[in-house]
């Protein structure tokens, strides 16, 4: 069990150091504003293209379900995602100041081999947490090393944004999934499979099963309401109007980063004592303040204490989110629905950061976009009713 405990944690921290965000994000972001010189639409536009391979999950779940690689499921390519992955970002760490179309294919092909890592990762989680009935405690070593790891991660990223370049953020990041090669060889032990010729068949049947569930398909359009609003281009706000330091940045977010950690060890805390229907108004409640909360940011003091409520608030919305898609998972296909869920959530965030930036260049105020934002998510109060489809079994 502690074996599994720990490759779930260092997984999860070398999807955050690697690619989700990763530790280039915060150096690149800014190298795409100041160097590039992309707009506030423009970057938003780029981030959408990465986040392509997160928004197709359940592909890698059933490639690597279906189709062994050398007879193993699960070995084989975490050996090659880790592999590749670290081969581009050193790559790309060597093309020194990035073109445009550099940028964009390496942290695509990036975020591609890291996405499938996360769903081998979580198949792992259930299939060997599951049996012993450890999902929940292997769930919680990944979210807690991704919370906490974050605020190293940010602090890193800003003092690599201040002091570095954006060449040496992708050189250090790709130390990250070679930590991950390295586990796979000597942490993860599979026994070798026969290819069936009636995997894929039965799971194209558990895509069909989720996608013909009511109760799915409303919890399906719930999240993806709840994720698409309009975002204000938080970063030109904070840069261009409120002038704050690039390392100050770096710091922000770790700080964001704790918060989110200490709401998700209450949450977890808590979760089994919550009934779903006030744990979706939750949801939506704290996302509505947490919202909000931005148009107080004035200054490095006030922007502290509305990072620190918005990552706790924002950390126990999101996890409310990921427990309602677990409940509402059919029998038998979990795993296939949850990335199918997880991947509504990943898409349905894009729109709303390119509206938000088209809107802001257009002279938007950021105090209007945040108000915007915050009232289409309070519209998913009229969800709710839609959502009570099945008895709920925790009150």
């Amino acid at each position: 069990m502690r074996r599994m405990i720990f490759l779930m944690a260092l997984f999860y921290l070398i999807q955050l150091f690697g690619a989700n965000p990763g530790i280039f994000s915060l150096p690149l972001e800014l190298y795409l504003k100041e160097t590039i010189g992309l707009t506030a639409s423009q970057l938003a536009w780029f981030g959408s293209v990465w986040i392509i391979p997160w928004t197709i999950k359940p592909l890698w779940g059933i490639i690597s379900d279906s189709f062994p690689l050398f007879g193993y499921s699960t070995r084989s390519y975490f050996f090659i995602c880790y592999a590749l992955s670290s081969a581009v970002l050193f790559w790309m760490g060597a093309s020194g100041a990035p073109s445009q179309n550099v940028i964009l294919f390496g942290v695509l092909a990036v975020s591609f081999f890291i996405s499938f890592s996360d769903v081998l990762t979580d198949k792992l989680m259930i299939t060997e947490g599951k049996s012993e009935g450890n999902t929940g405690i292997l769930q919680a070593a990944q979210w807690s090393a991704m919370s906490f790891g974050g605020a190293a991660m940010s602090y890193l990223a800003g003092w690599m944004a201040k002091h570095s370049t954006v060449g040496a953020s992708f050189y250090l990041t790709a130390f990250a999934p070679l930590c991950g090669l390295v586990a796979t060889a000597l942490l993860i032990s599979e026994k070798k499979v026969l290819k069936n010729k009636n995997s894929f068949s039965k799971c194209l049947r558990g895509l069909k099963q989720a996608l013909t569930s009511k109760e799915f398909l409303v919890t399906a359009v719930f999240i993806a309401a709840l994720r698409l609003h309009v975002y204000p281009p938080v970063i030109y706000y904070q840069r261009d109007v409120l002038h704050f330091d690039k390392q100050f940045l770096g710091m922000l977010y770790a700080v964001s980063f704790i918060a989110e950690g200490v709401g998700a060890l209450l949450f977890g805390f808590f979760i089994r004592k919550i009934s779903r229907k006030f744990l979706l108004n939750s949801i939506i409640g704290l996302n509505v303040i947490s919202t909000i909360s931005l148009i107080f940011m004035k200054s490095e003091l006030s922007a502290i204490l509305i990072y620190i409520f918005v990552g706790f608030t924002g950390m126990i919305a999101m996890l409310g989110i990921l427990e309602i898609a677990a409940r509402t998972c059919p029998v038998g296909i979990e795993a296939t629905a949850y990335a199918l869920l997880m991947s509504v959530f990943n898409l349905f965030t894009r729109p709303g950061l390119i509206v938000g930036g088209i809107l802001w260049e257009r002279g938007w105020s950021f105090s209007s976009l945040v108000l915007m934002g915050s009232a289409l998510t309070a519209a998913c109060w009229l969800l709710v009713p839609l959502l009570n489809l099945t008895r709920d079994r925790r009150g």
